[in-house]
């Protein structure tokens, strides 16, 4: 079950391409260069310098690391359910604080099917689940971890353009208002993966 919240390798792929690509026109600044000149444009616009640029760069690209660290260890077991919502909440974070390097070059594309994805695992989860469930199970925990995730997603697709207004009200996702927060979900799979720790050593 937890397989399906597996970072898909294509994403993984696309984020890796990505990084390259914005790393080497960070480091080697060729004005003739389309992704460059789009770099160089996001910090005037953004008003900062390319230096400052430069290190919020950074920062994603070690959060995008840990996310496809992640998203390979990613498995069938006790800390699975834990690392499937840490990667989720840290997917959140890359969408809510560096969008903007999302939307350079073919990133919007790639960022949108990314989003779809998302919306259907999430809606796909929800039809499965198909019953009210308590805190503690595992699909619950990470359905509200993609409640938390979701939204950021759009919000992201539509500051760069991937996705229309008329596309997301097309998907009909209804409240995704998640029940727990960001903390409670994160202590309660850990609760959970620390009962089955004391399970198998009864």
């Amino acid at each position: 079950m937890v397989n399906r919240f597996i970072l898909p390798q294509e994403t993984i792929s696309i984020f890796q391409e990505q990084l390259a690509i914005l790393e080497r026109c960070l480091n080697d600044a060729n004005l003739q260069d389309e992704v460059t000149a789009e770099i160089l444009e996001l910090a005037n616009i953004r008003q900062i310098s390319l230096i400052q640029l430069r290190e919020e760069f950074r920062q994603f690209r070690d959060k995008v690391k840990k996310l496809i660290k992640w998203g390979k260890g990613l498995k069938e077991g006790e800390l699975a359910v834990l690392l499937g919502i840490k990667s989720n909440l840290l997917t959140k974070e890359i969408a809510d604080k560096y969008w903007y390097f999302l939307s350079l070059q073919n990133g919007k594309e790639a960022f949108k099917i990314k989003t779809l994805k998302y919306i259907d695992m999430y809606q796909e989860s929800i039809i499965e689940a198909g019953y009210v469930w308590n805190q503690y199970e595992d699909l619950y925990l990470l359905i509200e971890s993609l409640k938390h995730l979701i939204p950021s997603l759009i919000q992201a697709s539509v500051r760069i353009n991937a996705i229309s207004e008329e596309e997301i009200n097309a998907l009909e996702l209804g409240d995704i208002t998640p029940q727990e927060s960001e903390t409670m979900l994160i202590s309660l799979a850990s609760t959970k993966k620390w009962d089955e720790v004391y399970k198998n050593l009864a």
